[in-house]
């Protein structure tokens, strides 16, 4: 249920099941939850209770203990639950729509990247009509040391992962900017899990800035990352906190679509 939200018009017997299943659920037991500590704990009379979960036994929510009396949660549930990750998917369907929301506040071009084998991959890209534009395209590669989309997969890396990813990567001096020693680019991904985005100050590009911002799922994994880029001459530090604060928003609002 979102934080906050009550229901217009409320179905009593609904949300007493509603109760039941969220008590079986934090006070799981080998020998199940009878139907007298849900009565006393929720206030409801034994009756109603015992009605409730006789229904939801139909179903498959809930099951009976073979030992005792107790109930427990059902696999009648775990299947249905199955079908909410097939409709919480990072697809275009649902991307998109904040990928373009972003470019119409900041008319800049925003960009959503996936990591593959090693490297950033550009799958959406929405640019506003101006001349002066990123030269990304939807389906290139893109390093993770040097942009602000590869350091959100790169903070997320366990210890191991990380060490394996230095030891193997080749870091170009792309620009001035760029990181290239194991220690920079380490204290550069302490920073960004500290402030919950990256910046490419000219790492990648020459006169190009990037702020991106990671999408996570329900298994809290980086599955994708949102990054606005714009010329050097048209970034400045309030615009910069704005992006900042946009990016952050909607990507929590997408990674809370995908159950994180």
């Amino acid at each position: 249920m979102p934080e906050g939200y009550r229901p217009k018009y409320p179905v009593q017997t609904l949300e007493k099941a509603i109760d039941i299943l969220l008590y079986l659920k934090k006070n799981a037991s080998p020998n199940g939850v009878g139907i007298a500590e849900i009565s006393e704990n929720l206030n409801m009379g034994k009756s109603s209770v015992h009605r409730i979960l006789d229904t939801l036994y139909a179903y498959g929510f809930v099951e009976h203990m073979r030992q005792g009396t107790g109930y427990c949660l059902g696999w009648g549930l775990y299947d249905v639950a199955q079908s909410v990750l097939n409709n919480h998917r990072l697809s275009e369907t649902n991307y998109r729509e904040y990928v373009m929301d972003i470019c119409d506040e900041f008319f800049e071009t925003v960009n959503l990247g996936i990591c593959n084998n090693g490297e950033v991959v550009i799958i959406c890209k929405i640019e506003p009509d101006r001349r002066l534009r990123s030269r990304v395209e939807v389906g290139e590669r893109e390093p993770l040391y040097c942009t602000a989309l590869g350091k959100q997969f790169l903070a997320s890396f366990s210890e191991e992962e990380l060490e394996k990813y230095l030891s193997h990567a080749p870091f170009e001096k792309l620009t001035e900017q760029t990181l290239t020693t194991d220690e920079e680019i380490k204290a550069e991904l302490k920073k960004v899990e500290v402030q919950g985005f990256s910046i490419d100050y000219m790492e990648f590009n020459e006169d190009l800035i990037c702020i991106a911002a990671p999408v996570r799922d329900f298994t809290k994994k980086v599955v994708a990352a949102i990054s606005v880029s714009l010329p050097e001459n048209r970034y400045t530090e309030e615009k910069g906190k704005k992006i900042i604060q946009t990016l952050k928003e909607k990507t929590d609002e997408l990674s809370g679509f995908l159950g994180y």
